[in-house]
């Protein structure tokens, strides 16, 4: 099956620097990733990038988010992120993590779980397993996979690697259909209702706006999650033994560290 691709290498270049620009705003912030937020000529350059493959909404939007940087420090971003997602226990009404958003059932966890794992493996990603700063469902990472996705894509093309090409392509889309696509509206809806900072409010938005341009022009059209019920996951539910789902022999069988 041949797979055509509508952008040029310079369109693929630009959205992936995007993906990786919204995936540092949404990781934990650190000294490094302020400093390189506060870099003229970086921060030129991506906006330089939404022109290509953003819109005006996105241009506002990331104006909006410069501004919320001014005059801001780490000590005050790291309160902020852990005011909106929670710190050592993942904020129930704010949570950054695909797996809050798949519905109460541990199966569907488990298998959405399994399957992120699956297709980061399928391209030779690998994450550590001490990791305590990220998982496999983090919003920021799940968009530095597509980051990785869309410039190898890029590379494929420049090189004329047919199979390269369709392998980058079929997978962009099955994450955004399958995945990011489905959760990151309700994400981001959450982000804005719940953050103090505005910084993380323009970054939540960029990143849905951006997400819902890709799959426009990948033609995907997702299961959207339209807004976060603050439904705990269910594995957590029957820690606590609120599940209603969860029979006594099922508590009884079931073993956790």
């Amino acid at each position: 099956m041949v797979i055509k691709i509508r952008e040029s290498v310079e369109d693929l270049l630009a959205a992936s620097q995007i993906y990786q620009f919204l995936s540092t705003c949404l990781l934990e912030p650190n000294k490094e990733a302020l400093e390189m937020l506060n870099n003229k000529d970086y921060m030129s350059e991506v906006k330089s990038c939404i022109s290509i493959s953003g819109n005006n909404v996105m241009l506002e939007a990331f104006e909006l988010l410069q501004k919320g940087l001014e005059g801001n420090d780490v000590e005050n971003l790291e309160w902020g992120y852990r005011a909106t997602f929670g710190g050592a226990t993942v904020a129930m009404d704010c949570p950054p993590f695909e797996m809050y958003y798949s519905g109460s059932q541990i199966w569907q966890q488990t298998q959405d779980l399994a399957d992120i794992s699956g297709i980061y493996k399928a391209y030779g990603i690998e994450m550590e397993e001490d990791s305590t700063t990220s998982r496999w469902d983090h919003v920021a990472v799940e968009l530095e996979f597509l980051h990785f996705l869309t410039y190898k894509l890029a590379y494929a093309i420049e090189n004329h690697s047919e199979e390269e090409q369709e392998s980058c392509v079929s997978g962009k889309k099955k994450f955004l259909y399958a995945h990011i696509g489905r959760w990151i509206k309700a994400f981001s809806m959450s982000v804005v209702k719940k953050t103090p900072e505005e910084f993380y409010r323009q970054a939540a938005t960029l990143a849905s706006l951006f997400i819902h341009i890709e799959m426009v022009k990948l033609s995907v059209d997702a299961e959207e999650i339209d807004e976060y019920m603050g439904n705990e996951p269910d594995y957590l539910q029957r820690l606590e033994g609120k599940s209603a789902s969860a029979c006594d022999s099922c508590m009884d069988e079931e073993k956790y560290d």
